[in-house]
């Protein structure tokens, strides 16, 4: 049954992602991401960073759709009326959740290969990989945490009237404390040490690391780390969304207020 939900999860986002140009919005939104980070790299004859600028647009990318699109989903279901049905029923909630979450993930790395363009054909950048390997598995890791980590925000969602507002003030402080751009060691060392705690900042460094150097240091306990955040966000989500369900039950709510 938690596969069978699963999937069909997975279809309606798909299904609700097509026929919603705001779920979009990011993959319009990159080039022009791309083209101000690099014209910045250009300006600051640093064009030997433009690699690290397209995989900093991606990863942007990525928590772009997982704060508002993952939270939306469950915004919007509130909205239609689904959302009791949804977390009553049979199926566990939070496989549900994770099956809406993954093709939004998707969804957002389609940034990368956006940016790749721009970097190449309007700046003819020399775009190269010193270790495509580890950069490829730290994609991949970034993203399985970014579905672990959107998955305790939908939680969140869930329980929470102010959507709007925890979407707002997720989003662009976690780009700077992420790393996205600027490296972490930049900021000032209160900020750096909170930074330490999302998976996003690992992410960046690591495959900043691994754009540029050809041997990175310590690359298995870093990736390890990265899946480790991610694995604690999805339990904590999904033992949120077990309280969630059981509180609903016994409420008729999905509502803390």
């Amino acid at each position: 049954m938690s596969t069978r939900a699963f999937l069909a999860a997975s279809r309606v986002q798909v299904l609700t992602s097509i026929r919603a140009p705001e779920h979009l919005v990011i993959v319009f939104l990159a080039p022009w991401f791309s083209l101000i980070f690099l014209s910045m790299s250009s300006y600051a004859g640093r064009m030997d960073l433009a690699t690290v600028m397209v995989l900093g647009t991606g990863l942007i990318g990525v928590w772009f759709v997982a704060v508002n699109v993952a939270a939306g989903a469950i915004h919007n279901d509130r909205i239609m009326g689904t959302l009791e049905m949804a977390i009553v029923s049979p199926s566990n909630y939070a496989i549900v959740l994770c099956g809406r979450i993954i093709p939004i993930v998707v969804l957002g790395t389609l940034v990368i290969p956006e940016a790749w363009l721009v970097g190449k054909f309007a700046f003819n950048a020399e775009l190269e990989l010193r270790n495509p390997l580890l950069v490829s598995i730290t994609l991949v890791m970034t993203c399985l945490a970014t579905v672990g980590t959107a998955t305790l925000l939908a939680a969140v969602m869930v329980i929470s009237r102010n959507t709007r507002i925890i979407q707002g003030n997720l989003e662009y402080p976690l780009y700077v404390l992420g790393g996205t751009i600027l490296p972490i060691d930049q900021l000032p060392d209160v900020a750096r040490l909170v930074a330490r705690l999302f998976y996003l900042s690992w992410a960046a460094d690591l495959l900043r690391d691994a754009a540029l150097r050809s041997s990175v240091p310590d690359a298995r306990g870093r990736l390890a780390i990265i899946g480790a955040l991610g694995v604690v966000a999805f339990i904590s989500g999904a033992v949120l969304v077990r309280y969630t369900i059981y509180r609903a039950r016994l409420t008729a709510s999905v509502s803390t207020s």
